[in-house]
């Protein structure tokens, strides 16, 4: 399925369309502790509209996380990690770009995206995430996805992954949003069941940008990131849609 590029960082490899309709070209931002097999499922789904896309892997391992704790421009932190590896894929890839990222890896997306001023991008999609408060994401993290036994555990380990992920966290998403330009077009995906980043937390990031053209979809019996898997029907007609009105047809 994936075509390996010698050339291209991190990993990256395509994914080409059967039948290529649209002249943008898709950039998967997978979430933590994903590898490209993870995003198959989104892969083909974009394929199969005609769409080819970029899918990487994320600077995510815990040895990563301590070789790489300063991003190019000297900001400490995973999430401009993470901007830096975006910001690289989309000066390698032709024409005008659509980003599809997932979870709380969509902050460095957003980063990326105000670096480059949006002058490439159509626009986003963002499936369960960003928070806007990224400790009580990261508490919930430790209690659901690797279970930590107790309340002060928790709390101790989101500090210190939130710390980790960039210690002003809120400021600098707030000022990569304020960067884009007026109507950039954002599709907000979440689960009201989702028990990492509540739907409360995705609109306490983006309420604060009246500029932005974004919209939501809700999809009330959906947990974390697994609408595409379970909840097809009202998920792919939304994304579709979304994707079609911000693409340009061959």
């Amino acid at each position: 399925m994936f075509e390996k590029v010698s050339e291209l960082p991190y990993g990256a490899e395509w994914s080409r369309a059967p039948l290529k309709k649209f002249q943008e070209t898709i950039l998967f931002v997978p979430f933590y502790g994903a590898h490209k097999v993870a995003l198959r499922r989104h892969a083909e789904f974009v394929n199969q509209l005609g769409y080819d896309c970029l899918l990487f892997d994320l600077k995510d391992s815990p040895m990563k996380m301590m070789q790489f704790p300063f991003s190019a421009h000297g900001d400490f932190g995973l999430k401009h990690v993470w901007a830096d590896q975006v910001e690289r894929l989309l000066g390698e890839m032709p024409g005008q770009k659509i980003i599809y990222s997932f979870s709380n890896p969509s902050m460095s997306a957003f980063e990326a995206v105000a670096r480059r001023w949006a002058a490439d991008i159509k626009g986003m999609v963002c499936d369960g995430g960003p928070s806007g408060n990224l400790w009580a994401s990261m508490v919930n993290f430790y209690k659901y996805e690797k279970p930590l036994r107790t309340f002060p555990l928790r709390a101790a380990a989101a500090t210190v992954a939130a710390l980790l992920w960039e210690p002003n966290f809120v400021s600098t998403l707030d000022k990569d949003l304020k960067l884009l330009p007026k109507g950039f077009r954002i599709l907000s995906i979440r689960g009201w069941k989702d028990r990492l980043i509540t739907p409360q937390m995705i609109d306490a990031a983006f309420e604060a940008h009246p500029q932005l053209d974004w919209q939501k979809l809700s999809i009330p019996q959906a947990g974390h990131l697994n609408g595409l898997k379970d909840f097809a029907s009202e998920y792919t007609p939304a994304v579709e849609q979304f994707l079609q009105q911000i693409s340009t047809s061959v």
